[in-house]
């Protein structure tokens, strides 16, 4: 199945008729017989001709499913495509496996209107900027490539790594942390080191001037999830920033969620939500959430159920205080903790006003044991349309 945003004509399109200067376009996997190849190629093809019936190209791509598959996928990928500027950036490919079965999950790509150039170092591609009309916007992709294989070094320094390089990446540009709207961390053996990891990102951002004394609070909204990687490192970034051309104040700000407290508050440093104005549209980029309450806590303790819907409750009142609703979701990523529960979530998503929406389900650890599931999302709203509460 292939949605997208404010795009398509195409049969298998789902047009929602929003958003012109964003392109988010998913491919979700049924898991028929077709081999994995061959699924991947009619994918890209499909997400191709959606991206420049729109006008756009790519600025980021997810892939999710097992680490076996990744080879398949690329391949597909370049019959479809090819090796060309316009997808000259890697695939970030995750391990998020199906439920229920084996390949792929799906696909996200987000993609934008406007000139466009590499961010590249020799031969080796980390990004793309893109010149819109009244922003410019730089896509990183799995930054941790860049200090791949450079040091002998445990989880924490990776991610650390990880970090430094994506802030030099934008520094090259003339972009900083303050900028960067969504990151995506996807973190091998999450249980074994998310105390780290937490220490490592506050540190960096307590240096930015992000947190911390006479910090700004502009923090970005964040996924930080179970996810190894085909290279084999600790830690998968990818970064998404922003910037109003010809200078003034940046389109972007932080939302919070009268439901949660905010995960500064227990250790982890990322907004719950970020909303960029471009064009004609908000967009709502959604962290990672689950079953945490406005303490700090884990709920509802060895219930899926219970906890997939004070979940979905969570973002719908996020949503909310923005003028928005679970049906402006165009596109997200559910992550159970354990493949037995693919059926209850799907009579949930049924009943649910996200039942429409492009939606890849995988099987990854969330960050807590007693955690069975989490989603983020990205929601668009035109501009006449809601107020923020």
């Amino acid at each position: 199945m292939l949605s997208a945003s404010g795009c398509g004509v195409d049969s298998n399109l789902k047009t929602s008729g929003i958003g012109r200067d964003l392109a988010l376009v998913t491919w979700v996997s049924t898991g028929g017989p077709e081999p994995v190849e061959h699924a991947a190629e009619e994918a890209y093809a499909a997400i191709d001709a959606v991206l420049r019936q729109r006008g756009c190209v790519p600025v980021q791509e997810r892939a999710f499913g097992d680490l076996q598959a990744a080879a398949a996928l690329a391949r597909g990928r370049e019959r479809a495509v090819g090796s060309g500027a316009e997808w000259a950036v890697p695939t970030t490919y995750v391990e998020g496996s199906p439920v229920g079965r084996a390949g792929l999950s799906g696909v996200h790509v987000v993609g934008a209107r406007g000139s466009s150039r590499l961010l590249a170092e020799g031969d080796r591609v980390y990004g793309r900027i893109v010149e819109g009309e009244t922003a410019r916007l730089v896509g990183l992709a799995d930054v941790g490539r860049r200090v791949s294989g450079r040091l002998a070094a445990g989880p924490a320094e990776d991610a650390a790594a990880a970090l430094d390089a994506a802030e030099e990446l934008l520094a090259r540009e003339g972009f900083s942390f303050r900028d960067v709207a969504r990151t995506w961390f996807y973190l091998r053996d999450i249980l074994d080191w998310y105390g780290p990891f937490n220490a490592v990102r506050n540190a960096a951002f307590r240096r930015m001037g992000l947190t911390g004394p006479g910090g700004d609070g502009m923090i970005p909204a964040s996924t930080g999830i179970e996810g190894r990687n085909p290279r084999g490192g600790w830690c998968t970034l990818d970064v998404l920033a922003l910037q109003p051309k010809g200078g003034g104040r940046t389109p972007m700000e932080r939302l919070h969620n009268r439901k949660q407290i905010e995960a500064t508050e227990y250790g982890s440093a990322f907004a719950r939500a970020m909303e960029l104005v471009l064009g004609d549209a908000r967009y709502i980029f959604v962290s990672g959430t689950a079953s945490i309450d406005d303490h700090g806590r884990t709920v509802h303790v060895g219930d899926f159920d219970t906890q997939a819907r004070y979940t979905l409750e969570a973002v719908a009142a996020l949503l909310d205080g923005a003028g928005a609703r679970l049906s402006d979701v165009c596109q997200a990523t559910a992550f159970l903790a354990n493949s037995r529960d693919g059926r209850s979530f799907e009579r949930i998503v049924e009943r649910s006003e996200l039942r429409a929406a492009p939606l890849v389900t995988t099987v990854a650890d969330i960050c807590r044991d007693e955690l069975l599931f989490e989603i983020d999302a990205v929601a668009v709203v035109p501009l006449g349309r809601g107020a923020r509460r």
